[in-house]
């Protein structure tokens, strides 16, 4: 009984040698850049040192112009995703802000967590620094659109409309209990998650060409030191929790609310609990898009939103 035991013990200390050992080997090659001020010599806009961290921001349009705000989502290229929006609404006249989130593009990444707070302050604190117009309009996705409604339910006096694009306020996207084991998510993170992460992006694309081209920059940032920080504190800190009650505070007809008719994670079903909590909410489903359809269907989206905004 003893021999087995001893056999026993040995074999899993062997199993969590190799193991660690495959996490260190792991762990060394995944995230082995720094976002300074070496990387950011290949970005475009400017650079402002905020309460929480340097923050990328960049502005188009003319300065007189209609003001619109871009918050992109989680994703870890940022700004990036209004490349079909940005040049479309500075050409037809508005005075453009785009901003990476912090963890994002070419903003910090954090030591702290990142949660709504820290999220809502960054926009707050990024439009008072570079004095932006005092009323604006807001184009919103995925997870960004969680921050335009802790803005907007604070400041309604100042937001005039909101465009959403597949946003996700719902709080609905649990994290699995293993991630709260400290060790445990460790190892999944660098092991199974982070190997997998971009092509499991994948499928928030109809058309496979464009995430081709995508995935090549989301490769790029994904190499830098945070990458599974971000992913896993936005997981835990701030996707499961419900924004869907600060649409109530937002005055009516400000909102509208499009999706792709093939995004894994929005539906027609989810637009109407938003209409719920927002009688006055405005929908539009663009067919053959995912996640993204202002990235895959923007000769559909846009003239959309220029109506909408105008």
């Amino acid at each position: 009984m003893r021999k087995l035991f001893r056999i026993a013990v040995i074999g899993f200390s062997v199993i969590l040698i190799a193991v660690l050992v495959a996490w260190w080997a792991m762990s060394a090659t995944q995230e082995n850049r720094i976002m300074d001020d070496e990387a950011r010599k290949a970005a475009p806009g400017t650079f402002v040192r905020l309460t929480d961290g340097i923050t990328h921001y960049l502005e188009t349009g003319p300065a007189k112009g209609t003001p619109v705000v871009l918050i992109h989502g989680g994703g870890i290229t940022g700004m990036e995703v209004w490349e079909n929006t940005a040049p479309f609404l500075a050409e037809n006249g508005f005075h453009v802000l785009s901003y990476d989130l912090y963890g994002r593009g070419y903003s910090d990444r954090l030591n702290g967590d990142y949660t709504s707070e820290v999220m809502d302050r960054q926009l707050t604190e990024l439009l008072q620094k570079i004095n932006f117009p005092d009323t604006i309009n807001i184009m919103c996705m995925s997870m960004g659109a969680m921050i335009a409604a802790d803005y907007t339910a604070a400041h309604p006096e100042k937001v005039n409309r909101i465009v959403m694009m597949d946003p996700y306020m719902t709080g609905d996207a649990k994290p699995s209990a293993l991630l709260r084991i400290p060790v445990v998510s460790g190892l999944l993170m660098t092991m199974y998650w982070y190997p997998r992460a971009l092509e499991n992006q994948r499928k928030e694309f109809v058309d496979q060409p464009f995430f081709e081209s995508y995935a090549k920059r989301l490769d790029y940032f994904m190499k830098f030191k945070g990458y599974k920080d971000v992913n896993y504190s936005t997981w835990t800190k701030m996707q499961p929790y419900s924004k869907l009650s600060k649409l109530e505070e937002i005055y009516p007809n400000r909102i509208l609310l499009m999706y792709g008719s093939k995004d894994p994670y929005f539906s027609a079903g989810i637009a109407e609990v938003y209409q719920r909590h927002y009688p006055t909410l405005k929908t539009k489903e663009i067919p053959e898009a995912g996640h993204m359809p202002h990235l895959e269907r923007a000769e559909v989206v846009n003239p959309v939103i220029l109506d909408f905004l105008k």
